[in-house]
């Protein structure tokens, strides 16, 4: 016989609540390790590989398990396009500043020309914005078909009630 329990849903709620931060203050401190270990500490690729496939697996995961679940990803009202554009500048211009940086201090020297870096800036702009805007695009596009796909079932119970 199986032992039924009745949970109270306040108490269900907030173990979730929980579940979630610790999971979102996990995937931070792997980023945080990642950043740290690859551009402070100047560390071997092979050193955090483990870490980067842990963060990129588990943030896959969370948009596939989101749009399975039908929820909404980007979580806007019809700016779905704008907010995927803006997304991809962003990402863009913190690839941009951040491999900038790096790149400064490890290669500062070899500049002899101010040109070659803004033009090493540019590039790295522009292929992550372009590389995210590549990733950014289909994941919109899943996730709106699929709140469609739900919308148009939850439509059609409601005309098969009345």
């Amino acid at each position: 016989m199986k032992n039924k329990l009745i949970h109270d849903e306040r108490a269900v709620a907030q173990k979730r609540k929980i579940g979630n931060e610790a999971c979102n203050l996990l995937l931070s401190g792997l980023g945080i390790s990642l950043l740290i270990k690859a551009y402070v500490l100047n560390v071997p690729f092979s050193q955090y590989t483990t870490e980067l496939l842990c963060l990129l697996g588990a943030s896959i995961y969370i948009v596939i398990r989101n749009i399975i679940a039908g929820n909404n990803v980007y979580e806007t009202k019809g700016n779905g396009k704008k907010s995927v554009v803006l997304i991809s500048l962003v990402v863009g211009l913190a690839v941009c500043i951040s491999a900038g940086i790096t790149n400064h201090a490890r290669y500062g020297d070899k500049y002899t020309d101010v040109r070659f870096f803004l033009i090493t800036l540019a590039m790295l702009f522009v292929s992550g914005t372009v590389l995210t805007l590549l990733i950014a695009s289909p994941i919109y596009k899943l996730n709106r078909k699929r709140q469609k796909k739900i919308a148009d079932e939850l439509d059609k119970e409601e005309n098969d009630i009345k």
